[in-house]
């Protein structure tokens, strides 16, 4: 499949999954939030390798690899819902998901590049992901500065761990699979998000009503995870990783339309960067 559609479905995926997160977050807590998604994710996968299998062999190096990812993804997660608690959205999400222009780098780095037409619509994906995360959000106009600063804190944790976590899961996608890798992925998080949440919170804030919510989070989390991870089985991947970068102009529109939140001008100018730099990216040979 092509990157960039798995990118796509990434950011669909994961935009969607941010907008609702900022909503739980604050009414159950961050770190309930990311186990509640960490479970239900894993059940859901659970059920998804027990129907279509297979279920992979843990007798391969790589697994622990893709046990790492999830760890480390689950620990993103957790800082990115810090900071969507904290809000506002529209300046949380820019700054945590814009790890994509840091993967180019990566890549660059090991002698792996683009071509030109590549070049440009990554510049343009990543110019307006950058200009929509440096625009200071109107929310926060007259906001507490540590409240900010705890914003951009979290984010910025959220940012790095997820960009070191998605680059190893497609690693083990490669030899393992996306569905498998991303099972495994389940185990490592939700080993580490249940000490967390039995012994660091409230874990009776979770309620039954809430499980619906958590059941469709956790299948958003899981889809864009499995499409990243499977894009580490194409020949450049990273273009998938660039496109997810979409989720936060994703998540932003959905916090204009639904919550009302006001978005300057220079950030929609981000917004339509991004979705042009997606489209020209698919075309682009």
């Amino acid at each position: 499949m092509h990157p960039v559609l798995l990118g796509t479905v990434a950011a669909l995926s994961w935009g969607t999954l941010d907008f609702l997160a900022g909503l739980s977050s604050r009414r159950l807590g961050y770190v309930q939030t990311t186990a509640g998604v960490t479970l239900s994710g894993f059940l859901l996968l659970t059920l998804a390798l027990a129907a279509f299998g297979p279920f992979p062999r843990f007798e391969t190096p790589t697994i622990w690899l893709a046990m790492a990812a999830g760890g480390g993804i689950a620990l993103a997660t957790m800082f990115l819902f810090a900071a969507l608690a904290s809000g506002p959205i529209s300046l949380a999400i820019p700054v945590a998901m814009s790890y994509p222009a840091s993967t180019v780098v990566v890549f660059a780095a090991i002698g792996i590049y683009p071509s030109l037409p590549q070049l440009l619509a990554v510049l343009a994906i990543l110019g307006g992901a950058g200009l929509v995360a440096m625009t200071e959000p109107a929310e926060s106009q007259g906001a507490a500065p540590g409240r900010i600063r705890r914003t951009i804190a979290f984010a910025l944790l959220a940012h790095v761990i997820f960009l070191l976590s998605v680059l190893a899961g497609q690693n083990a996608a490669e030899e393992i699979g996306a569905l498998q890798s991303a099972w495994v992925s389940r185990i490592g998080g939700s080993i580490l998000m249940l000490p967390i949440l039995f012994f660091g919170s409230d874990f009776k804030q979770l309620s039954f009503r809430a499980v619906p919510l958590l059941a469709a989070m956790g299948l958003l989390d899981i889809l864009g995870m499995s499409a990243l991870f499977a894009a580490g089985r194409t020949e450049q991947p990273e273009l998938a990783t660039v496109c997810s970068a979409a989720a936060g102009a994703i998540t932003v529109i959905l916090a204009a339309v639904f919550l009302k939140e006001r978005v300057k001008l220079r950030r929609w100018v981000g917004i339509i960067l991004v979705f042009s730099g997606v489209s020209a990216l698919s075309l682009a040979k």
